[in-house]
């Protein structure tokens, strides 16, 4: 029997998710950095100071040691038949190595934890993260280069945001210029953990590159204007490799995982991808389909085929992990789980079963905006409430803001969602954290108008690493969605949770025009 594993390194947790030919899922594991990794001091798993938020790149490298010490002391008959791997990163963080870092990957010491060898090896030491919004100027300078933000999101995907790679790069290159030279490798998390597995640096592959503003959309490589303009003539080089295709082999793992936890000397690294287009490849999605995720941030992601795709100033179109043709239309929010967390605590005694209970209640002409930290969709920050078309500071009824919270995020999902694609959805595939609890998805379904499934397993980004690494080990040249169709009677399927109420759809309809008008406001307020 042969094995797969995925790895998620993702805001709060490095997850695993290791599979078997069947893909039937055999073993789940996570370290926790807040929990586990407590001496590095995050909360959530960053470090925030204002719009500026890092994540400490050496308590990514310590987690890898303890999740595979774990795997090796629990399931060592599992890990030495480990075939290949591959996973996801949170998306847009980076990574910088200083030349002492590259030049000890080359020589791992199994006899040492890797934290204690790359103690040195950046020469940044903390990497700014998906969360950062501390980078407008750069992406204002990045849209006015190319002719405004539409012309960028035409020849990138997207317009210029605050958290994608190239606009954090380009602030490092103007405001720590000594640190930016002493850089000899940037790495995004995805490629990050793929170079710690390899011991030499590893591509991005091509739907992470799109993630950072620098990568030509239709071309799949990098757009040398771009580079230059955001990190000078040298960021061609520090970048290094082009991004490449998802399902291509990218060497075999290094000595020092086989020494120290007991890998075949076999096992295979794919191309790391990000975590969004993981759990895009975790669902196979056909058009139709809309993966929900409800997580730290929350997502939407579809499926789009050329001629369906379309590039706007609100929403991403990046590449497709397993479709080189193909697109991936994706929606983000940072005010997701810790936001609806911070008005559970404040409104609904820090009790989730109270929160739900309060769900139940009507918010009638009541709509709030809820920003804790500043929003990508839209720009704005900071708490809004209207009663019956009216700015008020609170809610007769303060637990009305737990329902109107819940609303006003899925109500957006529906209006941006509109915008990005004439393809009718036909059903939402609920995933991540917050898609545990039924009582959001009943929401959700009533706001979309459509069935809501659930996958069985939380981790979909490490599952969907698990089946990007068996797709890669294959010599028979099948695509990704033959592989799926070949054991889909093995696999668990989705779940229906709910169908929407119809008549709730109607109502949230009519409420479309107000809700943009009131977001309008905020925005010009914000």
């Amino acid at each position: 029997m042969s094995y797969y594993l995925g790895l998620d390194l993702s805001t709060q947790q490095l997850k695993c998710t290791i599979i078997d030919e069947s893909h039937t899922i055999v073993l789940e594991e996570a370290v926790n950095f807040d929990r586990d990794l407590p001496e590095f001091g995050t909360k959530h798993g960053a470090i925030q100071c204002g719009d500026v938020v890092t994540s400490p790149t050496l308590m990514w490298v310590k987690a890898m040691d303890m999740l595979f010490e774990r795997l090796h002391k629990h399931s060592a008959d599992v890990v030495g038949k480990i075939r290949g791997i591959s996973g996801a990163g949170q998306q847009h963080g980076s990574v910088y190595w200083s030349d002492h870092g590259v030049q000890t990957l080359s020589q791992l010491n199994p006899q040492q934890a890797l934290a204690d060898q790359l103690q040195d090896a950046f020469s940044i030491d903390q990497s700014p993260i998906w969360q950062d919004a501390s980078t407008t100027q750069e992406c204002r300078s990045l849209e006015s280069l190319v002719g405004g933000a539409q012309a960028l999101a035409d020849l990138t995907g997207s317009k210029g945001y605050e958290r994608f790679t190239g606009n954090q790069i380009a602030k490092i290159y103007h405001t720590r210029r000594a640190e930016y030279d002493r850089t000899a490798h940037i790495s995004l998390v995805s490629s990050f953990i793929a170079t710690l597995l390899l011991g030499r640096l590893a591509p991005v592959d091509a739907s992470e590159g799109s993630g950072t503003n620098l990568m030509n959309i239709k071309t799949h490589t990098w757009e040398k204007m771009l580079l230059e303009h955001c990190g000078g003539h040298a960021l061609q080089a520090k970048l290094g490799l082009e991004p490449v295709e998802g399902g291509i082999e990218l060497g075999k793992i290094n000595p020092y995982y086989v020494e120290r936890f007991g890998l075949p000397e076999s096992c295979t690294i794919m191309p790391f991808t990000g975590d969004n287009s993981a759990t895009l490849a975790s669902m196979n999605l056909h058009e139709g389909d809309c993966v929900v995720s409800l997580g730290t941030s929350d997502t939407v992601l579809v499926y789009l085929k050329q001629g369906a795709a379309k590039a706007t100033t609100e929403a991403h179109l990046m590449a497709h992990p397993t479709d080189p043709n193909g697109f991936m239309g994706m929606l983000c929010y940072k005010n997701g789980s810790l936001t609806r967390q911070h008005v559970r605590d404040q409104y609904a005694s820090a009790d989730w079963d109270t929160f739900n209970a309060l769900l139940q209640k009507d918010t009638h002409n009541a709509v709030g905006f809820y920003y804790s930290m500043q929003e990508i969709i839209p720009f704005a920050k900071g708490f809004y409430r209207f009663v019956d078309g009216k700015p008020v500071q609170e809610f007769a009824d303060p637990a009305i803001n737990v329902r109107a919270i819940v609303e006003s995020q899925f109500m957006s999902m529906r209006i941006r969602l509109a915008r990005m694609t004439s393809i009718q959805s036909k059903r939402i595939l609920a995933t991540g954290g917050a898609a545990a609890n039924p009582e959001l998805l009943k929401i959700l379904s009533n706001i979309l108008g459509l069935p809501v499934y659930k996958q069985k397993g939380q981790n979909s980004a490490s599952l969907g690493g698990a089946l990007l690494a068996k797709f890669g080990t294959r010599k028979d040249n099948i695509s990704f969605e033959d592989m799926m169709k070949q054991q889909e009677h093995r696999l668990d399927g989705a779940e229906l949770v709910c169908k929407p109420d119809l008549e709730a759809t109607k109502t949230y309809a009519a409420r479309v025009d107000e809700y943009i008008r009131l977001e309008n406001e905020v925005v010009g307020t914000a």
